[in-house]
């Protein structure tokens, strides 16, 4: 019996012993909060890329589908230079254009794609106060019609004359085109496109026939 108590004696030490590592251990880590635990959870929370776009990508994506929209081929530009059959438009600083008649004609067709019947002779006048003589070779005037704005026919070969290659500074110059358009379309657009960097202007509106 007496070599027993010892014995049980040294089991219930190395249960206190056992006890106080744990509790040394645990306290060890709740004071430690940058250890492997914490380290794992930020890595998780960094690498999580987030599913909503941001404005800053939706901006982006937005702005991409107008722009494919405006330059879808054969649809006029937008109305952002927009003004009235009657009014003056600034294509560039120094540059000012005008509808300075529409007149409702018969057109003759005589070229392959052209359309013969009621047409719009359009003719655009475009003043050079720029201090230097412009150039007019890359002048284009597009028209459409009704609500659908569709595009215009131009019918080059009845009575049609272009812009002369330039205009002198202090000068006007006027072309005149020629477009397919039905009698009861309404309203008229005309587009003006002088290039070289210049910007497109819009007439729009409903002409007297």
């Amino acid at each position: 019996m007496l070599s027993q108590v010892p014995r049980s004696r040294m089991y219930v030490a190395a249960a206190v012993a056992a006890v106080v590592l744990v509790s040394v251990a645990v306290v060890l880590i709740v004071r430690n909060p940058s250890g492997p635990a914490n380290a794992g959870s930020d890595s998780t929370v960094a690498a999580a890329p987030s599913s909503t776009a941001t404005p800053s990508e939706k901006e982006s994506e937005s702005s991409e589908s107008e722009e494919s929209e405006e330059s879808e081929p054969g649809k006029p530009s937008g109305d952002n230079r927009s003004v009235g059959l009657k009014a003056e438009a600034t294509s560039a600083p120094g540059v000012t254009a005008r509808l300075a008649r529409i007149d409702s004609v018969q057109a003759t067709a005589s070229l392959p794609g052209e359309i013969g019947g009621p047409a719009l002779a359009i003719t655009v006048k475009v003043k050079n106060q720029t201090g230097k003589k412009l150039d007019l070779a890359l002048g284009v005037v597009n028209a459409y019609y009704g609500p659908e704005r569709t595009p215009a026919v131009s019918v080059a070969s009845d009575g049609e004359v272009p812009f002369p290659a330039s205009v002198a500074d202090g000068e006007s110059a006027k072309g005149v085109y020629v477009f397919q358009i039905p009698e009861e379309a309404r309203p008229v657009r005309v587009e003006l496109d002088l290039g070289n960097g210049a910007d497109v202007v819009v007439f729009k509106g409903r002409p007297q026939r």
